[in-house]
């Protein structure tokens, strides 16, 4: 797909409605995607606040997305808590049966392994929305190039490795806090000989240190092939430590090989990543 093809494509919020000022920043959205050939549809409950609005309500909008013949992406614009609520209620047979690939990031994490879990269909960490922001022109690009082309590898990522030279497997997971909702659930994907892919908006160590080691005691780090590391951007940014790759080291078995990537997270100029699909990531 490209400039010159006619693609189809929905805005929806899975997770916390979207802020009324945003009303502008959503059109502004829908007004860039059309230039590059874009229909789109905006999803009936963007805006509806929880007191409105219902987990099923919010999955029957989205299932009816997968169901449409014509729909070529889901892009999820939400973030924050409650994407989880649409689970149970998602018809995973009308997924498996559709030609739309779902994109989403941040809380959006439970969506996408559910979806590969259920179904083994892949789907997409992106935040379609850094079209809007500073790093707009370079983001625009890319969603031309690599999103509407079909051309998200690896090499997207400019990763380097920290420990270990080589890993090899299917991409699960995302935001580290989000994706630990799924724990217990059976939306929780089979991580044998997966790559596990962790950023986070927020936390502090603290946070993080009790995260991983849910993780360890989920028995993960006994089944994944390697970690990938996005950014961690309240770590990050307020010089929290000890850092996220000393918590990993210290915490997950040294046989573990560790990527990291700044492409990956909270930032606007993040890229995507296909979740559920086999990657290939080589040290030089």
């Amino acid at each position: 797909m490209g400039k010159g093809i006619r693609v189809k494509a929905a805005l929806t919020a899975c997770s916390d409605p979207m802020l009324l000022y945003r009303r502008e920043d959503v059109e502004r959205l829908k007004s860039l995607m059309e230039r590059e050939d874009v229909e789109v549809v905006l999803g009936r409950h963007l805006f509806d606040s929880v007191a409105e609005i219902s987990g099923k309500d919010k999955a029957d909008e989205l299932t009816g997305y997968f169901r449409d013949p014509d729909m070529d992406f889901i892009f999820d614009i939400s973030g924050g808590d409650i994407a989880n609520s649409v689970l149970q209620e998602l018809d995973y047979e009308a997924v498996r049966g559709s030609r739309a690939l779902f994109c989403g990031y941040s809380d959006l994490t439970t969506v996408l392994n559910a979806v590969y879990a259920r179904t083994g269909r892949e789907t997409l960490n992106y935040q379609v929305r850094n079209l809007l922001y500073d790093h707009g022109e370079a983001q625009r690009t890319y969603f031309r190039e690599h999103i509407l082309a079909g051309n998200v590898t690896e090499r997207d990522l400019e990763y380097r490795f920290l420990r270990g030279h080589s890993m090899r497997g299917r991409v699960l997971a995302g935001n580290i806090r989000c994706f630990l909702k799924l724990a217990g659930t059976p939306f929780f994907p089979d991580l044998s000989g997966a790559i596990l892919l962790l950023e986070a908006y927020s936390g502090t160590p603290m946070k993080m240190t009790a995260y991983l080691h849910q993780l360890k005691q989920l028995g993960v780090f006994e089944k994944i092939n390697g970690i990938l590391l996005g950014r961690f951007s309240e770590m990050e940014k307020k010089g929290y430590t000890p850092a996220m790759r000393e918590l990993i080291e210290k915490i997950v078995p040294s046989r573990i090989p560790i990527a990291a990537t700044p492409y990956v997270g909270h930032e606007t100029d993040a890229r995507a990543v296909c979740i559920g699909r086999e990657y290939s990531l080589k040290e030089g």
